[in-house]
């Protein structure tokens, strides 16, 4: 039994670990500062000071706090202004720590509308973890998936014992079994989308143009073959940096070539 306990504890211990290291949410303690920040940054938004507003939400991003009601607002007051890459790039952002919100949903979709380059939805990752990352990145953030997966483990560890301390051949020690069996699957299950999205998320960093236009080129410098031309909004997939350049890929990975890094920004939020 002692064995069983310190086994549970240690992957427990692992997953905590997990949930840690991959948390997307910034926690910077609200301050008085903050918040009389965020209340005139409020202010300008609904006199519609729409520059001046973007500055005060980025402001706060910058000091490290991270909301999506905060980039939600910052992308709000970028759409206003016809600036749609950056407005896409906050409203993106917004989107991973609010998969489920449907105003982000929907504003998204308005900025994507209005943009030049009506690209087809980044798919260069493919294979099992890439549909799984993708069908739980739209119900869960990766901190509500480390949580279940956490849930789901200690959930386990108390049906295991329940099941090793009932009478065999009752029916609890029946229906504990198949608690085991269910539970066992979901855990699988998530642990893999977890695992399935730290893979992805590493593997490819998507990010938005913010450049008005930008030549994509055949080589990491203006010496090179211009192959096309992007447009402030696309979103695409960062595959490579080299000096001040990065090389970038666009809906199934067939279309690439190299932009200045400044043209463009990483969706994944800083730290």
């Amino acid at each position: 039994m002692k064995r069983i306990i310190t086994m549970f504890t240690l992957v427990a211990l692992t997953i905590v670990g997990l949930f840690l290291a991959n948390q997307t949410l910034l926690y910077a303690r609200p301050s008085a500062t903050a918040t009389d920040t965020m209340l005139t940054a409020n202010q300008l938004y609904e006199a519609g000071q729409f520059s001046q507003a973007a500055q005060a939400y980025q402001q706060l991003v910058d000091q490290g706090f991270a909301d999506s009601a905060l980039f939600y607002n910052l992308g709000n007051s970028y759409f206003k202004q016809g600036d749609y890459g950056h407005a896409i790039l906050n409203y993106r952002r917004a989107e991973q720590l609010a998969p489920r919100d449907a105003d982000i949903e929907a504003n998204l979709s308005l900025a994507r509308a209005q943009i030049v380059d009506q690209l087809d939805e980044i798919t260069t990752q493919e294979g099992l973890f890439a549909n799984l990352a993708g069908v739980t990145g739209g119900w869960l953030t990766r901190n509500e998936l480390a949580m279940t997966s956490l849930g789901l483990w200690v959930s386990l560890a108390f049906l295991i014992i329940a099941f090793n301390s009932s009478k065999k051949g009752g029916g609890l020690r029946e229906g504990l079994g198949y608690a085991l069996v269910v539970t066992s699957l979901l855990l699988t299950v998530s642990l893999v989308g977890l695992v399935s999205r730290m893979y992805v998320n590493s593997a490819q960093a998507e990010a938005v143009v913010l450049a008005q236009e930008v030549d994509v080129t055949s080589g990491p410098g203006t010496q090179y073959v211009t192959e096309f031309a992007l447009h402030n909004g696309a979103e695409v997939s960062l595959l490579e940096t080299r000096g001040s350049w990065v090389r970038l890929a666009l809906s199934d990975g067939e279309l690439q070539g190299w932009v200045p890094a400044a043209a463009v920004e990483a969706v994944a939020i800083s730290r």
